[in-house]
């Protein structure tokens, strides 16, 4: 059983990406399910054939009085107390490839989190994944901003301790007027060279010490890239979904024989 765990921050663009994967897959032919686990996404561009929203956060707000956090928090807890409920569901789509979007808020991921035990759960049963990290490309022309996205990245790489493929979403909106063109984004060279942008920042020039020791926490770890990724361009969906599936190692299983995939990576 394989499958991509897709996450990121609100507005990110995961569920327009769930959407334009299911169409992907529509046309190539490749089996699917569609699971939403997020309690507060009522307005999918997909309609899912797992949906976590039997209980959702404006329920819970109701008749529990919490506020959104506590309320999706409650709402994951509840499907982790109920994980068997989520491993039926798609061991009846076992054959079919699984596209599951999730909630954004990076506190459910952390170590022990509420989301990270039902992924372990999953993975303890034979399911493999890879965690698609979208970061909206936007965040580019700020350098303070970009900063805490790969900190944010970077957190949820070292706590979810599965493969992950990052995206910068939205990248045929970028604005290429910026100091760094898209390029730069998506593979840090040198994080160093933000360090001047961010000292530049009114209000964080006297952080430098701090700002130093921020972009040395990324240099040091040099798990951090980002690939362009763009709904609308085929190429750019099916270059991600590529990665994707060399991650979480569902490419092996279209060769058929490992022998010729290693031919073909001599060739």
């Amino acid at each position: 059983m394989y499958g991509v765990l897709v996450i990121g921050a609100p507005g990110a663009g995961k569920s327009t990406f769930c959407a334009g994967l299911t169409d992907i897959f529509t046309q190539t032919g490749r089996p699917f399910v569609t699971i939403n686990l997020d309690p507060a996404n009522d307005t999918m561009a997909y309609a899912p054939d797992v949906n976590i929203t039997l209980i959702t956060v404006t329920d819970v707000m109701d008749r529990l009085g919490l506020g959104p956090n506590g309320a999706l928090k409650y709402c994951i807890e509840t499907l982790g107390t109920n994980s068997d409920w989520l491993l039926q569901k798609i061991e009846a789509n076992r054959k079919k490839y699984m596209i599951i979007d999730c909630p954004g808020q990076l506190e459910l991921y952390k170590s022990e989190g509420e989301l990270w035990k039902v992924i372990r759960h999953l993975e303890k049963a034979g399911v493999r994944l890879c965690a698609l990290h979208l970061a909206d490309s936007l965040y580019c022309s700020d350098p303070s901003k970009f900063i805490s996205v790969a900190l944010s990245t970077l957190a949820t790489m070292v706590t979810m301790e599965m493969p992950q493929v990052n995206c910068l979403s939205k990248a045929d909106i970028f604005s290429p007027e910026g100091t760094y063109d898209l390029d730069f984004f998506s593979y840090l060279p040198d994080v160093n060279r933000l360090l001047d942008l961010l000292n530049e920042v009114p209000g964080l020039e006297k952080y430098r010490k701090l700002n130093e020791a921020i972009c040395g926490v990324i240099t040091d770890f040099d798990l951090v890239s980002f690939v362009p990724l763009a709904v609308e361009n085929k190429e750019s969906m099916m270059k991600v979904i590529q990665m994707v599936d060399t991650a979480n190692g569902f490419s092996l299983t279209e060769q058929g024989d490992i022998r010729e995939l290693i031919l073909n990576s001599k060739s």
